[in-house]
């Protein structure tokens, strides 16, 4: 528990989220060596916080300028600088490279807000869900009764509620107890999709206000591209400042048009991927190419066949894709079809950095290599 409030009381939300994403790989294994048959929420939890640290560090943002070079250029140094910028504050207001990145619009500006939009939704659920499962682990090692630690939930519903996280170790507690394999599945599947569905209802704010991070046009863009371009004109003022800022205001709302479109749409773009091991990147707004057993489709356990009907309802039942992740009906179909077609994945439970890198990261310092 010590932690767990050590990781959410760092302020960079860089090293906070690698420290995250460490964290959850640990609390996966940890919790699978307790006896839960298949893949558990941190398992799938470890991957999609690493994803989400790609948006909170902007690299998706380097990947579509690397995409976008030359055929043949060369990219690892434009990550590299990446990197270096990154270490310099460049999506930190309180450092000088900060702020001049947010006075000016640039197509950093919707990244800086999706960044910022990530960075609180990642930290909201690992204080909340990662805190749950290391107290839930806690309470194992010294055969303390379940009963007080679900009389520590807050009843009611999310957001604000914890009735979800409630069923949910009820039902993980009830799968130890259970001789038959394919019902002890089904319970584990139907405690994964209970936190899902928790998680995705405290996470709505966040994951709109990251898709709506596209930059608006601000009528001063004259004069905030002067004070950039010559600082010294912009801090006399008079007669020139005013003109220049004229000349320079008409082809800046251009750009602003130009850079809220491109940037909504990478944004959205980088937002609906989620890579997992060992080397599969999925595209949220596809159907996932694999079937979903039957066993989980026909399961015996009467819950899970309501949660399955719940979210197919109205929904082509073999068309997982999300048109708009805002919509939390469409994230949870898709949820539904990645935790079971991934249950019995055996790579979820992979470490997500190399040691090395585990090193740095507990350190505080932002590692070297894909991440």
């Amino acid at each position: 528990m010590a932690e767990i409030d050590e990781i959410c009381a760092i302020v960079d939300p860089a090293v906070r989220n690698l420290r995250i994403t460490e964290c959850y790989g640990r609390l996966a294994a940890a919790f699978a060596a307790t006896g839960v048959d298949g893949a558990n929420w941190c398992a799938f939890a470890t991957w999609a916080s690493r994803q989400a640290g790609r948006t909170i560090r902007g690299e998706d943002l380097i990947e579509r300028l690397a995409a976008g070079s030359p055929r043949g250029s060369p990219r690892h140094p434009l990550r590299a600088l990446w990197r270096w910028l990154l270490r310099r504050g460049l999506f930190r207001p309180a450092t000088r490279l900060g702020r001049v990145v947010r006075e000016v619009h640039t197509p950093f500006d919707a990244f800086e807000l999706a960044s910022q939009a990530v960075a609180r939704g990642n930290l909201a659920v690992f204080a909340e869900i990662g805190r749950e499962f290391a107290r839930y682990l806690a309470m194992r090692r010294t055969n303390e009764s379940i009963d007080g630690f679900l009389a520590a939930l807050r009843p009611g519903p999310a957001p604000d509620g914890q009735d979800g996280l409630r069923h949910a170790f009820l039902h993980y507690e009830q799968q130890r107890r259970t001789p038959d394999p394919a019902t002890r599945r089904a319970l584990v599947l139907l405690a994964n999709l209970e936190i899902g569905l928790h998680e995705q209802t405290r996470l709505q704010p966040a994951i709109v206000a990251a898709l709506e991070s596209g930059a608006d046009a601000a009528e001063d863009l004259g004069s905030r591209a002067l004070a950039c371009l010559v600082p010294g004109v912009a801090r006399r003022g008079g007669t020139l400042c005013r003109v220049l800022s004229a000349v320079l205001a008409a082809p800046a709302r251009r750009y602003c048009r130009y850079a809220r479109e491109a940037t909504r749409k990478a944004v959205t773009e980088s937002l609906m991927v989620l890579r997992v091991p060992p080397d599969l990147e999925l595209s949220l707004g596809r159907h996932l190419p694999y079937a979903v057993p039957r066993e989980f489709r026909a399961s015996s356990v009467a819950e899970l066949g309501e949660f399955w009907a719940g979210c197919t309802r109205d929904r082509a039942p073999d068309d997982c894709g999300a048109d708009d992740w805002g919509d939390l009906g469409q994230r949870m179909h898709y949820i539904l079809h990645l935790f079971a077609v991934f249950h019995d994945r055996p790579e979820l439970f992979a470490s997500p950095f190399d040691p090395e890198q585990v090193r740095r990261i507990r350190a505080g310092e932002l590692p070297e290599g894909s991440l």
